[in-house]
């Protein structure tokens, strides 16, 4: 994994942190929403020692919904304590890379989650989601506020995707 590995030995006055959280979609019984990914990852950042005053800058690099949490848990530093704030104003940075900030096609995702408990954190994720135009321009003001650089990499060809079939799943050319 080139951030855990390549990135320290390319720029070894840094520290690197890796966020993951449960992303099974099948057969899944985890009923956390963005919102709980968002919390848990300030918590992270939290016990590893972002929230003092001789912290180092922060850059995010997320992929996918990662991006998406990293701008929830931006968000609830904005609305936080004087602690948070800090935190904030650390956030020198974000490269997202295909952060579904404006939806993503979830058909077939929603034919994997159907009537389990993670059905509404991918409904959340509908192309022209409400939930995501107002997470978008809520961030936004924040982004400008802290003077972040914020920097979005993104697909312009098609790539496979998921299909769902009776009993597999199989990519799409």
């Amino acid at each position: 994994m080139w951030i855990r590995d390549a990135l320290p030995k390319a720029l070894p006055t840094i520290q690197v942190f890796l966020f993951s959280y449960d992303t099974n979609l099948v057969d899944s019984n985890s009923s956390k929403t963005i919102a709980n990914f968002g919390s848990s990852l300030n918590n992270t950042l939290t016990a590893s020692g972002f929230r003092t005053p001789a912290s180092k800058p922060l850059i995010f690099v997320a992929h996918s919904l990662r991006g998406i949490i990293v701008k929830v848990a931006l968000l609830a530093l904005a609305g936080g304590n004087e602690r948070a704030q800090q935190m904030l104003q650390q956030t020198a940075s974000a490269v997202l890379f295909g952060a579904p900030t404006r939806g993503m096609e979830t058909q077939a995702l929603m034919t994997m989650v159907r009537g389990q408990a993670n059905e509404s954190l991918v409904r959340d994720l509908i192309i022209l989601s409400g939930y995501l135009k107002s997470l978008e321009d809520r961030f936004f003001d924040i982004a400008v506020a802290a003077r972040m650089r914020l920097f979005w990499a993104f697909e312009t060809k098609t790539s496979p995707t998921v299909a769902v079939s009776a009993t597999l799943l199989q990519p799409l050319a």
